[in-house]
């Protein structure tokens, strides 16, 4: 993973652990491989919802939490490399965690090609947060509640993207390092 600046200051790995924290309500965990039912073209899935990212494997494989956990962090930076180069302006830890989040769930093209990164990408962070509301809430050519619910909210009880895309809104970029303070000393040496 790259470390590449993200976020006004903060790095890719602040990113990755917001994403962390919020995928896995949406995504639920399959502990035992079973076949994809969604419709994604890959045969089974397991864990947070991989499915060949790792090669194949087979129905009815068994992972532990801590090996599914392991899988979710090895995905995500992944996704996040793929959309960075499409994010033009520096984004709040959530509202980038939603981005990475949405890559997840739909693919990083999709993202990179959405409504939400090009309001953002023209300044417009709160209504490129807002576009979440619509976006990709389709799969077999049906309306899916729960995809509703995931990208704007329907009041079942869990964050949706948008809501975690303003809440890094409203938290704002996070601030500069503060620069190391010189001791009097140093101050005194530099003088000679």
């Amino acid at each position: 993973m790259s470390v590449k600046k993200t976020a006004g200051y903060t790095g890719s790995a602040a990113v990755i652990a917001a994403t962390v924290a919020f995928l896995p309500a949406w995504e639920g965990m399959d502990a035992v491989a079973k076949k994809d039912m969604i419709g994604t073209g890959h045969p089974v899935t397991y864990c947070y919802g991989q499915t060949a990212e790792f090669g194949k494997v087979k129905e009815g494989t068994r992972f532990t939490k801590a090996e599914c956990d392991q899988k979710l962090a090895e995905s995500l930076p992944k996704y996040l490399e793929q959309i960075q180069p499409c994010i033009k302006v520096p984004l709040p830890v959530k509202t980038e965690a939603s981005l990475v989040d949405a890559a997840y769930n739909a693919g990083p093209r999709a993202v990179c090609r959405s409504p939400m990164l090009a309001k953002m990408n023209a300044g417009d962070l709160a209504g490129g947060c807002r576009a979440f509301r619509g976006w990709y809430t389709r799969s077999d050519g049906q309306e899916r509640r729960g995809l509703i619910a995931r990208r704007s909210g329907i009041g079942d009880g869990r964050k949706s993207e948008m809501a975690l895309c303003l809440e890094g809104v409203a938290e704002g970029l996070p601030k500069p390092p503060a620069p190391a303070k010189r001791s009097w000393f140093a101050w005194l040496w530099k003088q000679k």
